[in-house]
């Protein structure tokens, strides 16, 4: 039986109240680019005047836009045992590379299985311990989540992809169209597909286009015209996946022809391609996204943290002349009202009961609350339950509370 958190007061426009005390956290500061080195950067002078700096590409291109995917669907901890899967590993090292210069986090789920779902409570606790730490960051909550609720019963798969929009974050990542991905489908159908369209207009939540060929830039472009999305679009091309589209220079121009005057476009490159094809988006005008969900090594081979990651993006960006865009630059980049950063804080309130952000409450049964936390535990008889099974740590959010 589900039991909602105590009412606490709330103040939309900032820090989420902790569940633990009910009260704002205190001291909050955001630790955006502390660690891209001394002088100064592109949160401190205005690119629009020349100073007979360096800097070409920015000046041609402007600030780089750095998104970080912790942890995907695919990743696993015997793959890499540095890969985040609980709301608190999460939000601990995206604000280490918040750092180092990330604006845009990238955000998916893991149960206490390890294993990917749509729980709304597991974004919700992510989200609100990342917001305490750094209000001013750019929230893309993922609805590609490859967890269909096969083991509860009665709940609709697009509804169950579809309920995290209900926390209303700035962004959300959007994948018009079906594709195979080496052994599996990663299946899109129409409805689906209309259906998410149709929530995104509606809401002013800014989809991310994911792109695992040029059909899907077309669908895109066919739903503007159905007035079921709305341009500039936000593409994000994944290139280089087992069974989807080449990792190549000539594809790279393919799509971004295909793209209309004032869209923008990241770099999703999948395994050995994630930093080649970063490379060409900072030298071409695009954006990077990077992170253990794509790639899980560094470029000479080694087993990789997103820190190493990111710092690597940040380190080559630095070098061939890019400049790094603050969160509040990202939003304007990516033509997003500022004021759409603080929608999501109001469904971290833990008086906001659970049922109000969920359609289908059978995922949901057989779970208890957690003191302090927005994340809830499984009990014996639910399905995501670790007990009896070995498995690598999932880190304790009521021990990280207490």
């Amino acid at each position: 039986m589900l039991v909602a958190l105590g009412a606490t007061s709330f103040t939309p426009g900032r820090a989420p109240a902790s569940p633990a005390n009910g009260r704002s956290a205190v001291g909050v500061s955001m630790k955006w680019g502390e660690l891209l080195g001394e002088g100064e950067t592109t949160a401190t002078r205005d690119l629009s005047i020349d100073r007979g700096r360096g800097w070409a590409l920015t000046k041609d291109h402007g600030p780089l836009i750095i998104t970080l995917a912790t942890t995907g669907n695919i990743n696993t901890r015997e793959n890499n045992p540095t890969l985040p899967c609980s709301p608190r590993e999460m939000a601990d090292q995206m604000h280490e590379c918040i750092k180092l210069g990330v604006s845009v986090l990238h955000i998916h789920a893991r149960n206490e299985l390890l294993k990917p779902t749509m729980r709304v409570d597991k974004f919700r606790e992510t989200v609100r311990l990342i917001k305490e730490r750094d209000p001013d960051v750019v929230i893309q909550i993922s609805t590609g989540g490859r967890a269909p609720p096969v083991q509860f019963e009665g709940v609709d798969v697009g509804e169950w992809r579809m309920d995290p929009l209900n926390l209303m974050p700035e962004m959300a990542s959007y994948t018009p169209g079906s594709v195979n991905l080496g052994p599996i489908v990663y299946q899109n159908d129409a409805k689906l597909v209309k259906d998410m369209a149709q929530r995104f207009t509606e809401t002013g939540i800014k989809p991310q286009v994911e792109c695992f060929d040029t059909n899907m830039i077309s669908n895109a472009n066919q739903l503007v015209k159905q007035g079921l999305l709305q341009r500039p679009l936000d593409f994000g091309l994944v290139m280089g996946a087992p069974g989807a589209q080449e990792c190549s220079l000539r594809q790279l121009g393919h799509l971004i022809s295909m793209m209309e005057p004032g869209d923008t476009w990241t770099s999703i490159g999948i395994g050995k391609f994630e930093m080649p094809l970063a490379y060409m988006a900072i030298a071409m005008g695009g954006h990077v996204r990077v992170g253990l969900e794509d790639n899980n090594k560094t470029p000479d081979g080694e087993i990789a943290s997103n820190y190493d990651l990111v710092k690597h993006v940040v380190d080559v960006a630095k070098a061939m002349g890019r400049e790094i865009a603050t969160p509040e630059q990202a939003r304007q980049i990516l033509s997003m009202p500022a004021e759409n950063a603080d929608w999501i804080l109001d469904k971290l309130d833990p008086s906001v009961p659970l049922e109000s952000l969920v359609s289908n409450m059978s995922p949901y049964q057989a779970l208890e609350p957690i003191p302090g936390s927005l994340e809830m535990r499984p009990t014996a008889a639910h399905p995501d339950s670790p007990d009896g099974k070995e498995l690598s740590p999932y880190s304790d959010p009521a021990a990280a509370a207490a």
